[in-house]
């Protein structure tokens, strides 16, 4: 998955020996072999997702295809299971603040979106050789910084908001505030571990770490909300 970046030492054109022209040439032409190189990537990862019964859609039969996408459906409705389960253990939170399910879709929705966001970076990172299966820190710590200050501009919002809507109190609007930054935290570092555990323990993180990312976070993130709720709202 680690594979390298090969540049390509491109010529100079008459213009661009010396100077700002130059330097700009230069990272001009670094710029376009990056692009060419995650393409390549990014192919190649697509093509590894085939496996010997789906290499021609025309020749598959419809048992085929069952065949090749059972499993993570499988993977899918049991994280859907759960979250249903965590719903139910929490119903009587929900009955006594309706309001706390109008941001029920908000919460997975945007946990699902940032963790998706941290995947799709750490795997370009690795198909350019950025980043090694082993720099599971750094990509905790930069994914958790910029979890924290993404949700926590989002959860201000939403706090301003339920000073302003006769539909929700302050204390569910402080309730989503808080529980949007602790979700995108908590997404954000699970979208940027999982492509390096997928690579270090051999399997494609293109096919294996979202997936598994977006079934994990739908079922903690509403666990994580509501204990957050529990919390603020003394229940």
């Amino acid at each position: 998955m680690g594979a390298g970046v090969t540049l390509q030492i491109v010529p100079r054109s008459p213009k661009s020996q010396d100077g700002k022209n130059g330097k700009e040439f230069e990272k001009m032409a670094l710029s376009l072999e990056l692009d060419k190189e995650f393409e390549k990537m990014a192919l190649s990862l697509e093509l590894d997702n085939a496996d010997s019964n789906n290499e021609n859609y025309k020749r598959d039969t419809v048992v085929d295809l069952i065949k090749a996408r059972w499993g993570w459906l499988l993977v899918f409705f049991a994280g859907l299971m759960v979250a249903a389960v965590v719903v139910e253990a929490f119903e009587s939170i929900l009955r006594d603040h309706v309001a706390l399910s109008y941001f029920v879709p908000l919460l997975i929705g945007h946990g699902g979106n940032t963790g998706s966001q941290s995947n799709a970076t750490v795997i370009r990172a690795l198909a350019l050789g950025q980043l090694r299966p082993s720099d599971v820190l750094l990509v905790i710590q930069k994914e958790a910084i910029a979890g924290a200050v993404m949700g926590g501009g989002l959860g201000l919002l939403i706090f301003v908001f339920s000073f302003l809507w006769s539909g929700m109190s302050s204390e569910v609007g402080l309730t989503v505030a808080i529980a949007l930054p602790v979700v995108s935290i908590w997404a954000n570092i699970l979208g940027g571990v999982f492509p390096l555990l997928s690579a270090r323990f051999g399997f494609n993180p293109a096919v294996t770490s979202a997936p598994l990312m977006t079934t994990v976070v739908d079922s903690s993130g509403l666990v994580i909300y509501f204990l957050i709720a529990k919390w603020i709202l003394k229940i």
